[in-house]
């Protein structure tokens, strides 16, 4: 590999602490070249406390760096980043459809707390939030340079993925009260439940505080924006197992017919996100807090 050409923003490359402080980093990305041909870096940052278990989870940051333009093997792609960012003191990860490939287009990881300091993703690290890939991925890791690359994550090949599924991210703590045994909402009831609590299921302000079943099909929601401790209740519809089988229920807004519990789960968390960009309650009702069972944080 050929030294290449960087556009750095610090002197030792890619100014990481600089992007971490909430500088702009440029859309155009980065410029390197690799055996004479052009390789393009872009950089993005995410807050990833709720996406998995960090030690704190307070201010926990993922960098991405996207590496394109050119034809690449998965290990080469590491060691450009590699080059470009000062990212030799920790681990970092990449994404691929298949490791024996070569590929133009690559998610490469690294892991910061809020101090700074490179850290490693936790076991529980919801991987699939931050693919950039539309078929199925492994996550594999690497300590050093050129050193192997180590498997960490196999994507689900699941139509209705979420990250509850395999207890992936945080999740908050919530009052229970489950339906009768005999009125065939358990299934549907278990992936609503597994779904709401997932943290940043809706919005990061968002904190589910208890789910009740209420009469027949009928769940109560309940729930804190967190920002202006403001508590609300929204009534919610779920399906039974007779409902799926014979295709007697339609998602929230009018979507398909709900055939399984996940479907509805994934239907539901992505109705509740579209309503909050419109309605501050989420469609629901405001209510005060001592209306609301509220477990430990």
């Amino acid at each position: 590999m050929r030294e290449f050409q960087s556009v750095p923003v610090g002197d030792g490359g890619i100014d990481i602490q600089a992007i971490l402080r909430g500088s702009r980093v440029p859309h155009s990305g980065y410029s390197a070249e690799v055996g004479g041909k052009p390789v393009r870096i872009g950089v993005s940052q995410r807050s990833v406390d709720d996406d998995g278990t960090f030690v704190p989870a307070t201010g926990n940051s993922m960098l991405g760096f996207i590496v394109t333009d050119s034809v690449l093997q998965p290990s080469t792609a590491i060691n450009v980043v590699r080059h470009a960012a000062p990212i030799n003191l920790g681990p970092v990860y990449i994404y691929v459809p298949d490791l024996e490939e070569t590929w133009s287009r690559y998610l490469v990881a690294a892991f910061f707390s809020g101090s700074g300091t490179m850290i490693e993703a936790p076991q529980d690290f919801d991987w699939r939030k931050y693919s950039n890939m539309f078929r199925d991925f492994s996550v594999f890791r690497a300590d050093k340079i050129r050193g192997s690359l180590l498997p960490v994550y196999r994507s689900l090949n699941r139509d209705f993925y979420q990250p509850y599924m395999d207890r992936r991210g945080r999740f908050w703590k919530m009052c229970v009260t489950v339906p009768l045994e005999s009125s065939g909402l358990g299934e549907t009831f278990a992936a609503t439940l597994g779904a709401l609590s997932r943290r940043s299921a809706i919005r990061s302000d968002v904190r589910a505080l208890a789910l009740e079943w209420l009469y027949g099909g009928i769940v109560r929601f309940s729930f804190q924006r967190i920002l202006e401790q403001r508590y609300f209740q929204l009534e919610i519809e779920i399906p039974s197992t007779n409902q799926m089988t014979f295709g007697r229920f339609f998602l929230p807004g009018g979507g398909p017919m709900v055939r399984e519990p996940t479907q509805f789960a994934a239907g539901l968390v992505s109705w509740l996100y579209e309503a909050s960009a419109a309605s501050y309650s989420l469609s629901g009702t405001e209510v005060l807090s001592e209306e609301v069972e509220s477990p430990p944080l």
